[in-house]
């Protein structure tokens, strides 16, 4: 039996927490045997039936955690994240989870936890942090918006921006997993998903004396 099953909403998620889960010490934790799985139907499907799929898991690992992003989940209006993540956790007591589940709802989505990790974007892309910074902040100015409000906001649009049209970019997975091998965990810690995550994981696995 493996110690955890990561059961992601996309690849470009799967691919970032499996990165993180590969440098137990930065984490703070006993080094996991995982497994990473996508829900077919991203998003909305892991709202809809997340849950119940991840009872078919159930015995051959010790632990799951549901990662989605709210934006796209069809639920962006009916609830809060916190209130779809405590009704994914519920369901998840109903499918034989109890005592060994977690759902982490990403606000908006996915892209917000690499503006905390702004430095090794950088590195990622090969660019200088200043420039990363300047195009940033002119971004921002074509929304007449605190550079803050942006990254909160418009993650995904940002991150696209720049590397789609400042860097002729094609976005992948593999990004993805380069940044998070990079990413400084305490900076990462400062977003609060991402904080969720890792808590759960320390409480779980916590790390040898």
């Amino acid at each position: 039996m493996k110690d955890l099953l990561v059961f992601a909403a996309d690849a470009d998620i799967g691919a970032f927490v499996g990165s993180v889960l590969e440098r137990p010490v930065a984490v703070a934790i006993n080094p996991v045997t995982f497994d990473i799985i996508r829900h077919p139907l991203r998003d909305s499907g892991m709202v809809q039936t997340g849950p119940e799929l991840a009872r078919m898991k159930k015995g051959f690992y010790r632990k799951v955690v549901l990662l989605w992003d709210h934006h796209g989940s069809g639920r962006e209006r009916r609830g809060s994240p916190q209130q779809m993540a405590s009704e994914l956790c519920s369901r998840l007591d109903d499918a034989s989870w109890a005592g060994n589940r977690a759902a982490v709802v990403l606000v908006p989505e996915l892209e917000a936890w690499l503006w905390y990790a702004q430095p090794a974007l950088a590195a990622c892309w090969g660019i200088s942090p200043s420039d990363l910074q300047d195009w940033v902040s002119n971004y921002a100015k074509t929304f007449g918006k605190p550079v803050a409000q942006v990254k909160r906001e418009q993650p995904k649009e940002l991150f696209e921006q720049i590397a789609g049209r400042r860097l002729r970019r094609t976005i992948s997975p593999r990004d993805f997993a380069e940044i998070g091998r990079r990413a400084s965990v305490p900076a990462l810690m400062r977003c609060e998903s991402f904080g969720s995550l890792i808590q759960t994981l320390r409480d779980w696995f916590p790390a040898a004396a």
